[in-house]
């Protein structure tokens, strides 16, 4: 007989959030009972996951509540249109108005499913509407959660809109009035893709700001875009050490306008060279070149792999090692 925990058996096709925000399909291994489930993706690998993070599909209409697993109270649930689970309407985040629609309502997790991309949300149409409108509200409580001293990550494994893990410096926002992290893939505000380890950006959630996220690049300085570009690549790659003009500059190059550089960005090409290469080798506490460690001079790699530091952090350069960045094919 099949393992089974909260609705979801060994053998079921399942979507599982992962870090990045987004959604992946895959099918149940094995169950736990610490509320864990091991999950085999479509590229075969295997991963535990937290089950609050894991999304059955749901065959016919359902006649309990996903959230409770109660049955209807004094009126039917209402039954997503997409994903067919049941809700009682205080059971929903936001809760389901008594107007709504029975035959054309959509549930927050289908809502998000569908609006969540890389490089940011979508920001028109009526996913887009309806997302700007559950992310009004948190489907858990701030406060319930327990965070390090940094206030980067937190023991639950909850963050954003979407409730889902995350690691703060993957492609992550970090709210200014709250505190609270946000995927890149469930914020709508954002002009450009975000760079791994990119932190500067003042930002506020939907919640905190009740209406639209608001978003301002802050100011950046040759360091600290030597900085950025040598953490990313070196996510990217996995490698520690870059080529000054075939790999920093060229990088540097190709995203200028991506980048949002503020006062740097009016910055000549030819100009641009000299200003990265002089941050490069000024700044022997964040910078290691080739010469020191004996290998070609036009090789620079960071002396911790760390995201910049921004002026207001406590601690200069925060030392936790890079956490896994394995890309998977998003399921449609």
């Amino acid at each position: 007989m099949a393992a089974k925990m909260g609705g979801v058996s060994e053998g079921d096709d399942v979507l599982a959030r992962w870090s990045d925000g987004l959604l992946y399909l895959g099918n149940v291994k094995r169950v736990s009972v610490c509320a864990c489930v091991c999950v085999q993706f479509e590229d075969n690998s295997e991963f535990w996951v937290l089950r609050k993070d894991i999304h059955s599909f749901s065959v016919g209409v359902e006649e309990v509540c996903c959230v409770c697993d109660a049955p209807p109270l004094k009126e039917p649930l209402i039954n997503c249109l997409k994903c067919r689970h049941g809700y009682h309407p205080e059971c929903h985040t936001p809760s389901i108005e008594p107007e709504a629609d029975s035959n054309s309502w959509i549930c927050r997790q289908c809502v998000f499913a569908v609006a969540t991309k890389r490089g940011g949300a979508i920001k028109r149409g009526r996913f887009a509407r309806l997302m700007q409108i559950m992310k009004l509200r948190l489907p858990y409580q701030l406060s319930s959660l327990d965070w390090d001293p940094q206030h980067l990550t937190n023991q639950q494994q909850c963050y954003c809109y979407c409730a889902g893990p995350g690691e703060w410096n993957l492609k992550m926002l970090q709210c200014g009035s709250c505190g609270q992290w946000f995927h890149e893939a469930c914020t709508q505000c954002l002009t450009k893709p975000l760079l791994y380890g990119d932190r500067f950006y003042e930002f506020q959630c939907s919640v905190c700001a009740s209406g639209p996220e608001t978003i301002q690049r802050l100011p950046m300085s040759w360091v600290d875009l030597a900085h950025l570009v040598l953490y990313h690549l070196s996510l990217c790659c996995k490698r520690k050490y870059f080529d000054f003009d075939h790999e920093i500059m060229s990088f540097a190059n190709e995203n200028w306008d991506s980048l949002l550089l503020g006062s740097l960005s009016d910055t000549p090409r030819q100009d641009r060279c000299h200003n990265l290469l002089n941050a490069l080798n000024s700044n022997k506490d964040r910078f290691v070149s080739g010469k020191e460690i004996k290998k070609k001079k036009c090789l620079f790699g960071l002396q911790v792999r760390a995201p910049p530091p921004l002026t207001s952090d406590s601690s200069p350069l925060i030392t936790d090692p890079p956490i896994n960045i394995t890309q998977r094919r998003r399921s449609e």
